[in-house]
């Protein structure tokens, strides 16, 4: 059994940590290593065993799922903690051992069983045990149970009672899983395990160090917090941190599965009765027929090329010792400067050995280099709205990529705030704010208001007017500070629509702001300007405007004349359409009262009776009902009429307003006034 110590660690930012240990060993040997119970299936997805030298391990095997009691009542065996030794000889009676008492010669012989006596001594009398042996010479022979040399013959017995009492031993770490791995070669070779467990992420912290000397530039110094939550101390074990993002996962091949087979029972018959055979027919063709149909049935399919080659094991691309030999996941060349890019990933790679004790923590240094940039001054209103905050203007020259986290910055050794600094990569830019500059109070004053009609469109009967909502925002810094500073001011952008006139290019635009960048003179008041405008519109149908509405647009002088006089020409259309529809209208409401009236008739005229002078008031009433038939009569052509010159109106009106398109600005002056 050889020892495999840490070699090697390298930890991620998704949780995860890769191992790898080493040791020199010669000829055959096991080696041992221990995981908890929840690491055991990430070892099983991740483990990688090599023999750098032309050894092969034959296999690696660890302790299975099953439950203790189950894996020792499978040897029979049982060892209480007291009187160990009583308790084990009679549970192997019938074992060859080999006995040799206290001065005496070895004697071999057959276990018989252990007795228990009484001897006198000085003290009284004391129980002893004595061994009772049946020799190979046919004696029976006694011995002092603890007075003797005592060795197992029988190899059965021999190695139950050695898995019993690995197996007590690891029961004793409840979480704990053994994996034994069997090298075979020759001579002094080396052999390398590397796995990857869960682990805790490395954080990474900074420290900006401002204003070091006249003409230097800043430094940011990096520390990585690295976390041993292992059993096992890391000692002197060559450390790499990665930052980056690569997928991983947790797949349980630990515990064992099993597959629910079908059941199929054996058919089971009384006794048979002697058969009625039944009348045939003669068709020899359906009887060849069937009968081939049987064999085809029993003829096992034939196998392919590629099923032959795979029971043979031929064409896989297995393991094997006659291969390339396969190569670590993880580069180990070494470099003074140990920063790598890898796809996505950078490595930290730290050139000296790392010493990190079982459950303890380290800082570990990553960086010390000076990079560009200064103090400057970034003015959020929804950030503090009274101030601007201190920062850092970062670019990062390092030539690294520096992975996120808290940073504390000094300025002449003096702490002057905190920050949180985001993941950079080489030659990116970021403003790290890390205090509120209270030499600097800031006002803002929001003017918002509609712009003139700049525009008049009219397509598919609509005109619409288009004007600009402007929006004017004038910030006031009063600075109390002595030295002239830099201001960058991030003005929201809240919308595409808006677009910024008569004002500074920004700097930058980010998501979510325009970023502006002026000089701020000290002890003054600056004011800053931002203004905005967005394009509005107001749409009027053209089949619905009054004389009022087109005389007011000829008033503002939207449209030139032609427009103007086309315009006209669709309004009076639209009250030519409208007088017809008035005419109709007033038809419907007369035969609505002359219906009214006739029921009103007929209603009294079916209450006269034959009298004189009743008949006279009937042949009135009739009379009166046969005009308004008359009339109705002649409603009806009038309303016939009315709708055909109603739908003529209709047609040229759509007509007109089918070929209205017009687009101009609008000006103070038009041209075609």
């Amino acid at each position: 059994m050889s020892d495999l110590p840490i070699r090697r660690v390298v930890l991620y930012k998704h949780g995860v940590g890769y191992f790898e240990r080493e040791t020199n060993l010669e000829g055959d040997q096991s080696l041992s290593l221990s995981f908890k119970q929840r690491e055991v299936s990430d070892v099983l997805k991740s483990l990688t065993v090599l023999d750098l030298n032309g050894g092969i391990v034959s296999a690696v095997s660890y302790d299975s799922t099953t439950p203790i009691e189950q894996l020792l009542a499978e040897i029979a065996l049982s060892i209480p903690d007291s009187g160990s030794l009583k308790g084990l000889l009679p549970q192997i009676k019938g074992a060859r051992v080999s006995v040799k008492p206290t001065g005496g010669s070895a004697v071999q012989g057959t276990i018989l069983g252990i007795d228990k006596t009484d001897a006198r001594t000085e003290h009284g009398l004391e129980e002893t045990h004595r061994l009772s042996l049946l020799t190979d010479a046919g004696d029976i022979r006694t011995f002092d149970l603890f007075d003797l040399e005592l060795t197992l013959l029988d190899d059965g017995i021999k190695r139950d009672l050695d898995f019993y009492l690995r197996t007590q031993l690891a029961s004793k770490k409840k979480d704990a899983r053994t994996f034994t791995l069997f090298a075979q070669g020759e001579g002094k070779r080396t052999v390398r395990v590397s796995y990857v467990l869960e682990a805790p992420v490395w954080k990474a912290t900074y420290r900006i160090l401002l204003d070091e000397g006249e003409g230097s530039s800043p430094l940011i110094q990096g520390w990585a917090v690295v976390d041993n939550t292992s059993d096992e101390d890391w000692q002197d074990v060559s450390l790499t941190l990665v930052a980056g993002l690569p997928v991983s996962f947790t797949h349980d091949l630990y515990t064992p599965r099993y597959v629910r087979r079908p059941v199929v029972e054996v058919k089971e018959t009384t006794g048979v009765l002697p058969p009625m055979a039944e009348a045939g027919v003669e068709d020899y063709e359906q009887a060849e027929m069937l009968t081939m149909g049987a064999f085809a049935e029993a003829a096992p399919a034939p196998r392919t090329a590629m099923m032959r080659k795979k029971l043979r094991g031929e064409g896989g691309g297995g393991y094997g010792g006659g291969g390339r030999k396969p190569e670590s996941a993880v580069s180990s060349v070494q470099a003074q400067t140990r920063e790598r890019q890898v796809g996505d990933l950078f490595e930290y790679g730290i050139d000296k050995p790392v010493t990190v004790r079982r459950n303890q923590s380290a800082l570990v240094p990553i960086l010390l280099k000076p990079f560009a940039g200064r103090s400057v001054l970034l003015y959020q209103k929804s950030a503090r709205a009274e101030n601007p905050i201190r920062c850092v203007e970062f670019e990062n020259t390092t030539g690294l990529t520096l992975e996120g986290g808290p940073v504390t910055v000094l300025e002449q050794g003096s702490y002057v705030g905190e920050a949180m600094l985001d993941t950079l990569k080489p030659t990116e830019k970021r403003l790290v704010g890390y205090a509120v500059e209270l030499a600097v109070r800031v006002l803002d004053n929001i003017d918002s208001h509609s712009d003139r009609v700049t525009r008049v469109t009219i397509r598919n009967g609509t005109l619409k007017t288009h004007y600009a909502e402007v929006q004017k925002t004038t910030y006031t810094f009063n600075s109390k500070s002595e030295k002239e500073q830099v201001v960058y001011l991030d003005h929201p952008r809240d919308d595409s629509h808006w677009k910024l006139v008569e004002t500074a290019k920004p700097h930058e635009t980010t998501e979510n702001y325009w970023r502006f960048r002026f000089p701020l003179p000290p002890g003054t008041a600056s004011k800053f300007v931002v203004q905005q405008q967005q394009t509005l519109f107001q749409s009027f149908g053209l089949a619905d405007i009054t004389d009022k509405q087109l005389a007011a647009w000829v008033s503002a002088k939207y449209l030139d004349k032609a427009t103007e006089k086309a315009l006209k020409e669709v309004l009076a259309q639209r009250q030519q359409v409208g007088r017809i529809e008035e005419k109709l209208s007033q038809l419907n409401d007369e035969r609505n009262k002359i219906h009214a009236e006739q029921k009103r008739i007929r209603e009294n005229l079916g209450a006269l009776g034959d009298r004189a002078s009743e008949k006279a008031l009937r042949e009135r009433f009739v009379a009166t009902l046969d005009k308004q038939e008359d009339r109705l009569a002649k409603i009806t052509e009038e309303e016939v009429k009315l709708r055909a010159d109603r739908d003529e109106a209709r047609e040229r009106l759509n007509a007109a307003l089918a070929k209205l398109e017009y687009d101009a600005p609008v000006l103070t002056e038009h041209a075609g006034s």
